[in-house]
């Protein structure tokens, strides 16, 4: 497992390792069903080596629907936020994702997902396991044949990339 970088803190260091493994469909569309209070707040997590890093997770996405959150992750003590976007939950085949909106080009237009699938959260909901979702053929795919990938592959280690630790800081 990589340590280092891990999700670029979270979310920078999946872009990275896994631009190849994004989607133009979001697995579920957002619902507010499928929204956690719980999540709101500031996380970091246990495999990024500058303890300083964290991501900020609030509800809402100006110009975007209600019912999503919306993501920045600060480094540098909380003084440069360096990515920024949507993310929202689904839930399918008995397991909950997470989808994190992705851009190429812009940090304002969206034309993409990125998969975490939660593995476990303590029953506080102040700590969570996740694993990035890792197939570069995801971009061919419209959103019912991802639920299907997504399905067939639910418990294949090898369809994953590295696991995360998140707890919360605030």
């Amino acid at each position: 497992m990589k340590k280092a970088l891990l999700f670029l803190p979270l979310l920078v260091f999946m872009f990275l390792c896994s631009c190849k493994s994004i989607c133009k469909f979001p697995i579920t569309d957002a619902s507010s069903n499928n929204l956690n209070d719980s999540l709101i707040g500031n996380w970091k997590f246990e495999e990024d080596t500058n303890k300083n890093n964290f991501y900020e997770v609030f509800s809402g996405y100006p110009g975007y629907e209600t019912n999503m959150y919306h993501v920045k992750f600060w480094n540098r003590g909380g003084t440069n936020p360096t990515y920024e976007s949507i993310a929202f939950l689904s839930k399918i085949g008995g397991a909950t994702f997470i989808n994190v909106g992705y851009s190429e080009y812009n940090g304002n237009d969206h034309n993409g997902y990125l998969f975490l699938k939660i593995l476990s959260v303590n029953k506080t909901f102040t700590k969570m396991t996740t694993t990035t979702v890792h197939d570069t053929t995801l971009r061919t795919l419209n959103q019912k044949q991802l639920q299907k990938r997504i399905i067939e592959n639910l418990n294949n280690p090898a369809y994953y990339y590295d696991t995360v630790h998140f707890y919360k800081v605030k």
